[in-house]
């Protein structure tokens, strides 16, 4: 009997360590997430596709690996595909392609109306252009909580997320303008 206690002491100091290692990379580094299937599929990887249709939400769901340093260092970029709180409905999880950052210039899709994104905000649409009759918006940077790196599921869609931006769509903003200078 005495060995079997030592041997449940030793397992449960095993998963008294490997739990919170496990927490915090998870919340920290990297996770794994289900994309939302409640809207059309769009396509996010980089692996071949079936069809060139949007799959329904019928379809198995898509998991993506989610880089959760991305937000900690505010590295978001011009074409990363972010995984955010939908603004519109705070209970669901989304993913959009970041079109522009704060400061910059942005042709909408739909009229080429040009907008600045707000201090503090960021531009986002839909993965796919066209898809839907949403343009996409401004959105809180405070909504952003990770940037989806990689596609893990269904495998005909595995791959590294590319980072892709449609040319002559955004006006960057390269400095920032100090208005006490002379």
């Amino acid at each position: 009997r005495g060995a079997g206690r030592g041997d449940m002491l030793r397992r449960a100091a095993n998963v008294a360590f490997t739990v919170p290692v496990f927490i915090t990379i998870n919340d920290c580094v990297v996770s794994v997430a289900r994309a939302d299937a409640s809207e059309p599929r769009e396509k996010i990887g980089g692996g071949p596709r079936e069809t060139g249709e949007a799959s329904t939400s019928s379809s198995p769901a898509r998991l993506v690996l989610l880089d959760r340093v991305t937000p900690r260092t505010f590295s978001f970029a011009r074409g990363d595909v972010v995984y955010l709180r939908s603004p519109s409905n705070q209970d669901r999880w989304v993913t959009r392609r970041l079109v522009a950052l704060e400061g910059d210039w942005v042709t909408r899709a739909v009229d080429d109306d040009v907008t600045k994104v707000p201090r503090g905000h960021c531009w986002i649409e839909r993965v796919e252009a066209g898809t839907g009759d949403w343009d996409g918006r401004a959105v809180p940077l405070a909504l952003l909580d990770a940037r989806v790196s990689h596609v893990l599921w269904p495998p005909s869609e595995v791959g590294a997320v590319r980072r892709e931006t449609r040319p002559g769509r955004v006006l960057m903003r390269t400095t920032e303008v100090d208005p006490s200078a002379p």
